[in-house]
């Protein structure tokens, strides 16, 4: 038992380190997921490179994320079931979802960096006060982008668990 567990453990290692290494080849857009999120960055915030730059940071991230989940709903279809049971799960089943976790986790916490990183630079920018009305303004829609893109994938997927 123990064998098959270090067995298990190296398999899933070796699996991620391919996946980063690999990350390329799979993060190329599937035909039917949705089109890569574009965010207009307005004249209000244009001026200012640093800002500019964590937008576009965080338009890769959302993308990414995005991809990562439908490939995971994807790659996922006979492990995401409501009949799964890990117990009774195969050696491979098992792989499978501790990939799938993986990959999440990895794409999941770049997103949450990134969406950190544009977050705490607003708040650092509005306690100086650093901001105008039509800066605000500009950031209220860069979060309502990101949201329309959230909301998006859910109802996509809101039938995904029925039968």
């Amino acid at each position: 038992m123990i064998k098959i567990l270090k067995i298990a453990l190296l398999l899933l290692f070796v699996n991620s380190i391919l996946i980063s290494c690999s990350g390329d080849a799979k993060k190329k857009s599937n035909v039917n997921f949705l089109p890569p999120l574009q965010i207009e960055i307005n004249t209000a915030i244009k001026g200012d490179p640093e800002l500019t730059a964590i937008v576009k940071s965080s338009e890769k991230a959302i993308n990414e994320f995005s991809n990562n989940i439908e490939q995971l709903l994807v790659d996922g279809k006979d492990i995401l079931k409501d009949d799964f049971n890990i117990e009774e799960a195969t050696l491979m089943e098992k792989l499978k979802a501790g990939k799938l976790l993986v990959e999440f986790g990895t794409n999941s916490t770049q997103m949450l960096v990134t969406m950190e990183k544009f977050n705490t630079y607003i708040e650092e920018r509005q306690k100086t006060g650093d901001f105008n009305e039509n800066q605000i303004e500009a950031l209220k829609e860069i979060g309502e982008s990101i949201q329309n893109r959230m909301d998006a994938i859910n109802k996509k997927y809101e039938h995904y668990f029925e039968k």
